[in-house]
This record gives structure tokens, C-alpha cells and sequence, in this order.
């Protein structure tokens, strides 16, 4: 890098860290809003206290130990072992990832398109009202957006510029952390995989070796901490069952926020933790397919949702989303979707040079919007869509004469 490269990316971190600050300090930091065991988790964890939570349906009985996955609680402990019980401090940590995001997706704009673009993407991305948004409530989407970037952006540098195997390693870890923070991104992985197999032909054992090894690092230690304590491998979270299940039964479709809890609480007793998670996937399935042309006007309303331009006022954290949000989120989504998807339809013509992109946009979405969605399940990948959306813009007559 240059010196005027390097004057610009430091003066867009500390710029958008400012503005992430500035828009957390509005907030009220004296509490935890989103109260989705996340913040209980990590603070267990910093404590000392261990990685579990009270039986949701039974607060008497056996305590959950995998009832979410941890990747986001060990981010938040790492906070709280240095600032204790803090939640500006958690939420100052996430503007500083999502700072960090801006600085990633330069670079990879930087190797997808140049530098102008570049440039225009990290802007972009730093004044973005989600990427905002999201830095004021500890939930997990800035964290996972960070690891989702960062993996990408080492996997595609290893690819298509300096070739170093340490960026294809840890770019596999970063993706393979990531499986244990969001286990869907556990189903990209085959994807990744097979992907790796096409691209690098004459190194292909060395390449599947490595990446199986790294990918499954983090899972395998999940799984193993698991199987000590339900002596079953479990690799996922016990609380993937509940989420399947109440977007996917009878009463779901008819229900604002696409979900119903139609579960049967006293199907549960006497049943562990994982034997509970497995019979709501069974009970699932079993709706799935006696109930095929519901579950087909389920997807295509989860299709709606996940795509929609603005956020439901029935939904938000701590409290309902407000008019301000709906316009704000209409006016800053629907240029970055529609002309994302037309960056992604006129580069099909480099198909290889943009895969690891295609595959996070359409098997991710894909996989949400079949099992349970809302608007903020779209947010990790739409920074690969504002690529997308100036690489279009770049192709066109004035951007080859100005990007």
C-alpha cells in the first residue's frame, strides 16, 4: 500500500468507530436489551461459572448446556474478563469489528475490482445504517459479519493474489469459527470444500487436507466438549429444533412475525436436552412432509421477509422498530439490493473470479429462508452486495471513465 491508501483506510476506521460510538452512546447502556442469552452466556463464561443456561421449558430441571452455540458469548467474555460486567464495553468491541468490516471489504473490492471502487465500497459500508445499527445491541450479526468478511477476504487473497497457504488457513479457521457462532454457515462448508477441489487441481490433496483440518477445527471442538457432557457428538446447538419448528407449522403462516410456538411442552419431560432438539426436528419433518404446499407458501413468505426493503414495526430490539427506521432502512437497502443484483448477474461472466461470494449470498439465504428468517438474518452478507451493487455501477459507461 501507498501512503495515501494507507492515510484513507485509517481515516475511514476512526470515522466510522466515531460514528458507531457516537450513535451507542445514545443508547441506554446500563442494560441489555436484547436479553437472548447471549450477554448471560459470556458473562458465565468470564466469571468462571461455566456454559449453561436454566431449562427453558423447565426451570426446575436439568440445566441446557448447548443451547446456543458459543462463538459470540467467547467474544463477549474476552470483553468482560478485561472490563468485567460491561455492556458499553461489549458494544464498543462491536463498532470496533464492524470499523474493522469497512477495512475488510476494501480489500477485497481492491482484489475483485481496484482501487477507486474499492475506496467507494469501504465508504459506503461505514456510513451504512445497519452496519450502525447492529453495533448498539449485543447480538451476534456484527460479530458474524466480521468473521464472514475476514474469511473471504483470506480465502479469495489466497486465491487470485500473493498465493500465501497461511491465508488459506486461516481463512478456513476464521470460516470455521464462524460455523460455531451461526451453524448454518456449517452447510457452506462441502460447498467451500468441493469449491477448493475445482480452483486448485494440481495442489488437490494438499488443499483438501488442509482445509477439512481447519474447517472442522473449531466444530470438532465444540463437538468433543459436547460429547463429554451428553456422550452424543453434537456439533450445532440444541436450540436449532425449537427455531425449525415454530416457523414451520400450521399456525406460522398466519402468525406477523412468522413464527408460532405451537410446541407441546409436556412432550418434553423426561427428555434430555438433545432428545427434546431431535423430536422437534422430527416433528418438523413429519409437518414438512404431510404439509407440502403450506411449506411452499412458508418459504415464499420467508423469501419476502428475508428480502424485504424495511423492517416490520412489530419487531425490533427492546422495542418495536419505528417509522424513522422503516424509511431510513427503504432508502439505504433498496438501492444496495437492486443494483447488487445486477453487479451479480453481469458478473457471471468471471463466474470463478466471484464464487466464495455467490456461495455465501445464495446458499446462506437459501438455507435461512428454508428453515426460519427475519430482516437482520441478511445483514452478514450485504456487504458482498454493495461489491456487487459499485460493481455494476463501474461497469457501466461513466464508471469505466470515473471508477
Amino acid at each position: 500500500m501507498n501512503a495515501n491508501e494507507k492515510k484513507f483506510l485509517i481515516i475511514i476506521f476512526f470515522v466510522s468507530l466515531i460514528i458507531r460510538i457516537g450513535f451507542i452512546l445514545t443508547l441506554d447502556n446500563s442494560v441489555d436489551v436484547w436479553g437472548d442469552w447471549w450477554d448471560e452466556l459470556g458473562w458465565k463464561i468470564a466469571s468462571g461459572k461455566g456454559y449453561w443456561v436454566e431449562n427453558p421449558y423447565f426451570p426446575d430441571r436439568d440445566k441446557f448446556y448447548a443451547w446456543r452455540s458459543p462463538g459470540f458469548p467467547i467474544f463477549l467474555a474476552l470483553i468482560y474478563k478485561f472490563f468485567g460486567h460491561n455492556y458499553l464495553a461489549a458494544k464498543i468491541g462491536l463498532a470496533i469489528l464492524s470499523s474493522s468490516t469497512c477495512i475488510l471489504l476494501y480489500f477485497l473490492a481492491r482484489i475483485l475490482i481496484n482501487k477507486k471502487t474499492a475506496f467507494l465500497v469501504s465508504l459506503i459500508y461505514s456510513i451504512y445504517p445497519a452496519s450502525i445499527f447492529w453495533t448498539g445491541y449485543l447480538a451476534p450479526e456484527t460479530f458474524i459479519t466480521f468473521l464472514l468478511v475476514l474469511s473471504v477476504f483470506l480465502l479469495t487473497e489466497y486465491y487470485f493474489d500473493n498465493k500465501k497457504i497461511l491465508h488459506f488457513i486461516f481463512g478456513n479457521l476464521f470460516f470455521g469459527f464462524l460455523c460455531i457462532t451461526k451453524p448454518t454457515f456449517l452447510a457452506l462448508c462441502p460447498f467451500l470444500i468441493l469449491t477448493f477441489s475445482l480452483i486448485h487441481k494440481k495442489n488437490l490433496f494438499k488443499i483438501l487436507v488442509v482445509s477439512f483440518i481447519c474447517l472442522s477445527f473449531f466444530p470438532l471442538l465444540w463437538g468433543i466438549r459436547n460429547y463429554k457432557i451428553f456422550n452424543r457428538f453434537f456439533i450445532t446447538s440444541s436450540e436449532g429444533g425449537i427455531v425449525f419448528f415454530i416457523a414451520n407449522n400450521e399456525q406460522s403462516l398466519s402468525s406477523p412475525t412468522g413464527f408460532y410456538h405451537a410446541e407441546n411442552v409436556e412432550e418434553f419431560k423426561g427428555l434430555s436436552e438433545i432428545e427434546i432438539d431431535k423430536l422437534l426436528y422430527k416433528k418438523t419433518f413429519e409437518f414438512i412432509k404431510n404439509n407440502p404446499n403450506l411449506f411452499f407458501k412458508l418459504i415464499i413468505n420467508r423469501f419476502i421477509k428475508f428480502w424485504r426493503l424495511y423492517p416490520h414495526t412489530i419487531s425490533g430490539p427492546g422495542e418495536s422498530y419505528k417509522i424513522f427506521h422503516q424509511i431510513l432502512s427503504f432508502i439505504s437497502e433498496t438501492p444496495i439490493i437492486i443494483v447488487g443484483f445486477l453487479g451479480i448477474l453481469l458478473s457471471l461472466k468471471e463466474f470463478y473470479k466471484w464464487i466464495l461470494l455467490y456461495l455465501t449470498i445464495f446458499i446462506y439465504s437459501g438455507l435461512v429462508i428454508l428453515i426460519r428468517t427475519t430482516i437482520r438474518y441478511r445483514f452478514p452478507i450485504m456487504g458482498f452486495l454493495i461489491i456487487f451493487a459499485l460493481y455494476f455501477l463501474k461497469m457501466t459507461k461513466y464508471g469505466k471513465k470515473y471508477l
